[in-house]
């Protein structure tokens, strides 16, 4: 039941080197031996790419994480932003796109003011070109850009390979890391000599949720959080997430995806308004929607306490680290607070490996 954080960033092999220089707009040369040809680093916003490029980076992501990304889902990602685009680091070769970094704007509640922050996505480069310190280039003009377009907060979640290259050339800093819940229906879908208890697991599932209760009127105050309004909802979801309501308004989003060894997971993407009550709530109506057709259920998050139904996974035991990490690009817009992870409100609603 792994969580894949490689649609995020690059599986970089490389030890890139390096600096950008100070001009956004100015292209970035690799130097090469005159019968070679130039790499080129550049700078975009969505709305400047034209449809051959967005369909470049779309093979791109296929060659590099070997997973599809149509131009719908493009489109979804990149430009139903509160901007209206993203903010992307190019990476030509004989003007052909062989590598990318981008940034996708998001609002954010930062106490009592909003912010527009960026998550970093999609950090890639053909196998062919990497090297040469083009991460640090792609980087530095992505920083560059949302200073820019005054956005003072930058913040990603690296996986195992890349976390390093970000925090040593980039010099992001650590957050937190999340953490995971479960409920698992079939416990021999997880450990396979114990599949002869699957039935006595869904009945203790059942029993455990039928006796879980949170006050309704419980509420947890969370520092920084996503605004989670229609138009973050329009550009989270789509067709392939189930939306269920529960009950004064509230709504839950889940997704089932089959993981490594066919265990068919469920995930609570997220829970609108996040109180305790609502969350209990929505792992019970989700079980009883998903019952027969998922082995287990899991919440990946960061709460301050375990939620009632679920039970947390030992550090020990976790599928993946998820490191959430970030960069201040604006000191006057944000302060050290950003970096401690219990300020935050966050799941995997934050970002899009689910």
């Amino acid at each position: 039941m792994p969580i894949r954080t490689e649609s995020h960033q690059a599986r970089l092999e490389s030890d890139p080197t390096g600096s950008a220089g100070p001009l956004i707009q100015a292209a970035r040369r690799e130097r090469r031996p005159a019968c070679e040809v130039e790499t080129q680093v550049v700078f975009k916003t969505t709305d400047q790419l034209p449809e051959s490029e967005r369909e470049q980076m779309c093979d791109l992501f296929l060659r590099v994480f070997n997973k599809n990304m149509t131009k719908d889902t493009f489109d979804r990602k990149f430009f139903h932003t509160p901007r209206g685009h993203s903010y992307h680091g190019l990476m030509l070769h004989e003007e052909a796109i062989v590598g990318a970094m981008s940034a996708v704007p998001g609002r954010y509640k930062f106490f009592d003011e909003e912010r527009i922050f960026a998550l970093s996505v999609d950090t890639m480069i053909d196998p062919a070109h990497r090297g040469g310190g083009h991460v640090l280039k792609m980087a530095d003009l992505v920083h560059q850009g949302l200073v820019q377009d005054g956005v003072p907060f930058i913040f990603g979640f690296p996986n195992e390979r890349f976390y390093p290259i970000q925090k040593r050339l980039l010099r992001y800093e650590d957050i937190g890391e999340l953490d995971y819940y479960v409920l698992p229906l079939n416990i021999g879908a997880v450990v396979r000599k114990l599949k002869w208890l699957n039935r006595l697991s869904r009945s203790f599932c059942r029993c455990a949720l039928r006796f879980s209760w949170i006050p309704s009127d419980s509420q947890i105050r969370y520092n920084i959080a996503k605004v989670a309004d229609a138009q973050f909802e329009r550009h989270r979801y789509d067709g392939s997430y189930n939306r269920i309501t529960l009950a004064e308004g509230a709504v839950c989003y889940y997704k089932i995806c089959e993981e490594e060894g066919g265990i068919r997971t469920l995930y609570i993407i997220d829970v609108i308004p996040p109180t305790p009550a609502f969350l209990t709530r929505a792992v019970k109506q989700v079980f009883e929607a998903a019952l027969g057709a998922v082995d287990v259920i899991i919440y990946v998050g960061k709460l301050p306490s375990k939620p009632a139904g679920l039970w947390k996974v030992p550090d020990s035991r976790k599928p993946r680290r998820i490191r959430m990490t970030g960069k201040t690009l604006i000191p006057g817009l944000v302060d050290s607070s950003v970096f401690d992870i219990k300020n935050w409100r966050v799941n995997i609603s934050d970002f899009d490996v689910r």
